[in-house]
């Protein structure tokens, strides 16, 4: 078989390094301009003299350091550059806007983040750069799942398709109460892990239509079948105004897309984050509505009454950006009082400054001795499936722990409500500054270098395929996690993927095409 460097078809031979190569390439187009970019932004913030200039610039050369080495030296799955640019978004994007959170603290403290951040992704590059000279890639032997007989792209979008079809459909019978018979036939016990299987469903049949729309080879009807469908999975799973449980077959779209033709689904990306950004300022309203002091809908929201719902949710959130417009400080005549009122955006979802900020506070002027790792020590016990261990702790206990003993939250309101906090607050809040940031880093750069070179040589199609795309989505969705909840979803996911696929895969012997991972 010819040796395919950027193959322009996919069919059962496609190799997890043959599809980064796409990824690849686009980075490095993209690097320079980004570059220039963040660049353009930092310089402007320096001569504004706005408030974290200085930490704006390092975390954005730490950003352009780990994407520029991966552009040169990977041969697989685009974890790095992922949680690097993951990091700038989530720690930068609130300098560059000028976010509340930065009155809040000493500008020394904001610097401080800025630093950190740099040490981390310098950690976080250099382990990955040794360990992958250090690992070699792993042989191309696969459990394909061969009975499939995926020739081609065509193939891949039926696969796709059947598996959305599927999961949106019994999401929908879920959302109609219709779905109870269907759960009672399952194993007592098992209701979870089926529900996991239908997410991981959802999740990998989207991600292979984007897959093969992305190609361009769609027909009309085709399109406008995977438009209705995202539509409706998002929202029947944002049904109880909890946009995060969406998150998932949004964000495996905008990969699928982007893996496709190497390019950024600019459209399909604005269009998405304009639209959860502005459900998001009215959901604080719709769940005080439909909640009760438990962290359960109090009113079951079903599909019959969803079209209502949403025409509610949209009044609500519109009157919620009138409210945000009329608290805005330029607006705010009174003292400050209506910008006590503000309305939650997605800016302030994705904010993790406020997170490092706080524990960098907390250590340095409230003298709170950092966890020395007590957050971590939990994640074994938590690998245990609850039917062993019936009292085994909650998967957020590594977020409880953090934010008991950092004040943030006393012990009863942990079970009605969990503050975010992200991998490297918790690093810093488990081991200090520098320390903190060079353990997580190290860390990851040398786990990742390791899936890399696992992962790179094996089909796509495949057990192993299919488990690489879980830990890619499952680390894109993971900004606000702390350690313990993504270790466990990983985990739980990874588990319930490999039961589901090992029975229809045969172990196979991948055609070899060493300039591939030249």
């Amino acid at each position: 078989m010819p040796a395919r460097l950027h193959p322009s078809t996919l069919d059962r031979y496609t190799e997890m390094g043959e599809l980064c190569t796409k990824v690849k390439s686009a980075t490095r187009r993209m690097l320079y301009p980004a570059a220039f970019l963040l660049a353009v932004e930092s310089a402007y913030l320096w001569f504004q003299g706005r408030s974290g200039a200085e930490a704006f610039f390092l975390i954005s050369l730490g950003t352009c350091l780990v994407v520029g080495v991966w552009s040169v030296g990977a041969i697989g799955l685009p974890l790095l550059p992922l949680v690097a640019v993951q990091a700038l978004v989530i720690y930068g994007l609130p300098i560059a806007v000028g976010h509340d959170v930065l009155n809040d603290y000493r500008p020394a403290y904001i610097l401080k983040a800025g630093e950190e951040l740099l040490i981390f992704d310098l950690a976080m590059v250099l382990s990955w750069g040794f360990f992958m000279r250090a690992i070699h890639p792993s042989p191309p032997i696969s459990y394909a799942l061969d009975e499939l007989k995926l020739e081609d792209s065509n193939a891949w979008k039926r696969m796709g398709f059947a598996l959305v079809i599927a999961s949106t459909g019994y999401a929908t019978l879920d959302a109609f109460n219709y779905a109870g018979p269907l759960v009672s036939l399952l194993p007592s016990g098992s209701s979870s892990i089926f529900a996991a299987l239908v997410a991981i469903a959802s999740m990998i049949g989207f991600f292979l239509v984007s897959l093969a729309l992305g190609t361009g080879k769609t027909s009309a009807f085709g399109k406008l079948a995977f438009w209705c469908l995202l539509i409706l999975n998002a929202m029947i799973a944002s049904k109880d105004f909890l946009l995060s449980s969406a998150a998932s077959s949004l964000i495996a779209v905008a990969v699928g897309f982007f893996w496709s033709n190497g390019r950024m689904p600019v459209i399909y990306l604005t269009v998405t984050l304009l639209s959860l950004s502005f459900l998001n300022t009215g959901k604080t309203t719709m769940r005080e509505r439909y909640w009760s002091n438990d962290p359960e809908p109090m009113t079951a929201v079903t599909a019959r009454s969803l079209p209502d719902i949403y025409l509610e949710w949209i009044e609500a959130s519109y009157y919620a950006v009138i409210e945000n417009e009329s608290a805005s400080p330029e607006r705010d005549t009174s003292g400050g009082g209506a910008a006590q009122h503000k309305n939650q955006t997605l800016l302030d979802r994705v904010d993790n400054l406020q997170n490092l900020l706080f524990v960098i506070d907390a250590e340095d002027s409230g003298h709170i001795e950092p966890l020395h790792g007590a957050t971590y020590s939990v994640i074994p016990a938590l690998l245990v499936p609850r039917i062993l261990v019936p009292n085994k702790p909650r998967s957020h206990e590594g977020q409880v722990i953090l934010n008991v003993h950092f004040g943030r939250q006393d012990l009863y309101s942990t079970f009605t409500t969990y503050i975010a906090w992200g991998l490297l607050p918790e690093a810093y809040g488990n081991f200090g500054p520098v320390a903190g940031s060079v353990i997580i880093g190290a860390f990851l750069g040398g786990l990742f270098a390791w899936i890399e070179n696992l992962t790179a040589r094996k089909l796509f199609i495949s057990v192993e395929g299919f488990l690489a795309l879980c830990l890619l989505l499952h680390f894109l969705n993971s900004s606000e996690m702390v350690a313990s909840v993504l270790v466990t979803a990983i985990f739980q996911s990874l588990i319930v993927i490999a039961a589901a696929s090992i029975p229809f895969a045969r172990r196979t012997v991948a055609p070899r095409h060493p300039e591939r991972m030249s």
